[in-house]
């Protein structure tokens, strides 16, 4: 067994783990969240999917032992909050899952951003935290919904999850079709934000990788 747990943390220490999390990310956010949860087998699709999602941000956690144990007691509090549903319930579970998701970024960033050669991994990486941005602003959307109620945003189709995520993602890449608006001073601020984010984190962050690897092939060309 022990074995058997440090091959995993091996596997899950390499860059490769950073691409894996590029793939569960991107099915949950493109695929699974669109399809809603209107039916039984939508939940538990979608449950399934979020499960998959959180328990492999614990292994990429595996370094920092003290990380871990608050990430596992994150992960543990957020599916409790999955299964027994209520409003004030899905508040906090979301907020819980805003914090997840910036030490989750936090941490591949830094794996991201290491000094050595630039990896097509630690590209992928870059683009994790792109996509985990639009899915915290997503939750931080449905949790003014959940609180102030539909006066918060026009245009809303339904309160499922996947009309945030739309949202999110169309102003973070600012495409801004205007079929859904923030309506609260709240929402239009954490709209403003995640657009002036989406514009400086690919000049800024990703620009960086660019200049990273420009480096480190003029360091092996010296040798």
């Amino acid at each position: 067994m022990n074995a058997v747990g440090k091959k995993i943390q091996s596997l899950w220490a390499q860059e490769a783990s950073l691409t894996v999390l590029l793939c569960i990310l991107f099915v949950h956010i493109f695929i699974v969240i669109p399809l809603g949860q209107g039916t039984t087998f939508g939940r538990l699709i979608f449950f399934a999917f979020y499960i998959c999602l959180l328990v492999t941000g614990i292994l990429i956690f595996f370094e920092n032992f003290i990380l871990k144990l608050i990430v596992s007691v994150l992960v543990v509090l957020i599916i409790l909050g999955a299964i027994f549903r209520s409003p004030s319930l899905d508040v906090v579970n979301n907020l819980l899952t805003v914090l997840y998701c910036m030490l989750l970024s936090w941490v591949v960033l830094l794996r991201t951003f290491h000094d050595g050669p630039v990896t097509v991994h630690r590209v992928l990486g870059a683009v994790v935290v792109y996509l985990l941005i639009s899915f915290i602003f997503a939750l931080l959307y449905q949790t003014i919904y959940l609180i102030e109620g539909g006066v918060a945003f026009k245009g809303l189709a339904s309160s499922d999850r996947k009309e945030f995520m739309y949202f999110s993602l169309t102003t973070l890449t600012t495409a801004g079709y205007g079929d859904i608006n923030p309506a609260l001073p709240f929402s239009r601020s954490f709209a403003n934000m995640e657009a002036l984010i989406g514009q400086l984190y690919p000049a800024v962050l990703i620009a960086r990788l660019v200049s990273m690897e420009f480096e480190s092939s003029k360091e092996r060309k010296q040798k």
